[in-house]
């Protein structure tokens, strides 16, 4: 591969996942990583994580701990809490452009295959975020690479080296989010190499791949195993509910994802003519890279399918195998029909748009679709009368947690009823959906010196929007003691 083409390689990716980053609101997901991260430095426990005060032992911790580092050295960035996030979408892609020129010794395909990966909405929405997916999945994307490397390619001493390495790289995906890439990316993985890109000879090998094992168990459980001996009941609970989670959140039908190919968007033609299996094994120049590459991603539709719990970014891991399959498609559309010169222009001209969009248009993009009324808690950041005030809201309210992450500080329950308890809390601040007036009774509001500090509204979607709710409107009062 030139040197030029290279430095393209890397403008396309630094434009797609750095430019602009700190342009798009925040949503659930990244405010709890990113809270989680801000009380690890705040309360100075690395160990054991909180949100808002409680045990967060849901995700694993290993984004967290980066977002923990990044908020020690820029406190408060939404842009630095990203980067990381970039940097691993970056090495995703290069992890898959390496696989990819593996497959058919070719540059151009790899190219190819970038291109159309960096092009895939999933990817660019994911890869701009302080969420855990990433990480996962580019680790393990890593993992793959190595495995091939080790199994395919290597001899010796190096298929140790290959193999305890992608060891390390799957311990460090379990880490980021359990076993979701191991079931989303590696599994599949594993079932199409052995049906349609066995290596050549084990022989040597299996002892690398135990220690292969040994190591992705030992990086990847020794957090786990500390847990097990400090923090074993709310362990087993978090295992409950994040199985129950499986089975009986966002329930869809097996044929949920049966639209997948729309998630391409520009590239959804291509797809669909992706899975034209007979007519492409008997045309292309590498029938069997292609199988591998299709049936990869086949096998990771129909175990996605197979999970109770769908949702549509569930299908991020097919990111990769998805822009090998096109590339095969695009590659032999411009090397073997008249169209190659189409195709040509198709292909730089959405990675044109693309990239136009993330350098000029994605401030204006994300304001089409804000809240024009918007007026966030951020803003008592900036309050002078509320500089070192516990927040508390009312206890028989649900919180939401978008608002301890734009508050910038924890917001605890408080049962608003009991007079001694507000007495002892005070001063603080009070978020309630109500005005004041309405969420004290009326002996303990006599009691206390109310200074409403503003009405706030916290919705990321215009009053037009269904998603548009009244949970993200909440009223900020100051309570101090009259004496």
């Amino acid at each position: 591969m030139s040197r030029s083409t290279k430095i393209f390689l890397v403008v396309i990716c630094l434009i797609t996942f750095f430019a602009n980053i700190g342009a798009l609101p925040t949503d659930i997901m990244e405010s709890r990583n990113i809270i989680t991260a801000r009380e690890m430095v705040s309360d100075g426990c690395w160990l054991v994580p909180t949100m808002n005060g409680e045990l967060r032992l849901a995700k694993p911790p290993l984004p967290t701990w980066i977002g923990g580092g990044v908020e020690l050295l820029c406190p408060g960035s939404l842009a630095a809490q990203r980067v990381p996030a970039a940097i691993v979408a970056t090495l995703w892609v290069l992890f898959t452009m390496l696989i990819a020129r593996r497959l058919t010794r070719r540059n151009d395909f790899a190219v190819i295959t970038v291109v159309v990966m960096l092009t895939l909405y999933n990817m660019v929405l994911m890869g701009r975020s302080a969420t855990w997916d990433i990480y996962c999945h580019s680790l393990m994307m890593g993992a793959i690479y190595f495995l091939i490397k080790g199994l395919h390619d290597a001899s010796g001493a190096k298929v140790w080296a290959w193999l305890v390495g992608a060891g390390v790289m799957m311990g460090l995906s379990f880490l980021s989010k359990g076993p979701v890439s191991f079931y989303a990316l590696l599994l599949p993985f594993v079932i199409a190499m052995c049906l349609w890109w066995r290596p050549e000879s084990m022989k040597g090998k299996w002892l690398p791949l135990v220690a292969c094992i040994v190591t992705t168990v030992v990086v990847g459980g020794a957090y786990y195993a500390w847990l097990v001996g400090y923090h074993m009941p709310e362990l087993q609970q978090v295992a409950h509910q994040e199985s129950g989670a499986w089975v009986n959140h966002n329930v869809r039908p097996w044929y949920y994802y049966w639209r997948f190919f729309l998630e391409g968007g520009a590239w959804a033609p291509f797809i669909l003519a992706a899975l034209a299996i007979p007519y492409w094994k008997k045309r292309l120049p590498h029938p069997n890279a292609y199988l591998f590459a299709t049936g990869w991603m086949l096998m990771q539709l129909v175990l996605l399918s197979l999970m109770p719990e769908k949702k549509m970014r569930y299908l991020l891991p097919m990111s990769p195998t998805v822009a090998v399959s096109v590339a095969f498609v695009l590659l032999w559309l411009i090397d073997k029909t008249r169209y190659g010169k189409a195709t040509r222009i198709y292909v730089w001209a959405i990675l044109g748009i693309f990239l136009v969009a993330e350098l000029f248009l994605l401030k204006s993009i994300g304001g089409l679709f804000g809240n024009p009324d918007a007026h966030s808690i951020a803003l008592v950041k900036n309050d002078k009368r509320l500089e070192g005030i516990p927040f508390y809201h009312n206890s028989s309210e649900d919180l939401r947690i978008e608002l301890v992450y734009e508050s910038g500080r924890k917001i605890l329950p408080l049962n608003l009823s009991d007079s001694a308890l507000v007495a002892a809390k005070l001063p603080c601040a009070i978020v309630s959906r109500e005005p004041i007036e309405k969420e004290l009774p009326a002996n303990v509001l006599k009691s206390v010196k109310a200074t409403p500090i503003g009405t706030f509204d916290d919705n990321k979607h215009p009053k037009s929007n269904r998603h548009y709710t009244k949970a993200f409107i909440n009223h900020v009062t100051l309570l101090q003691s009259k004496q």
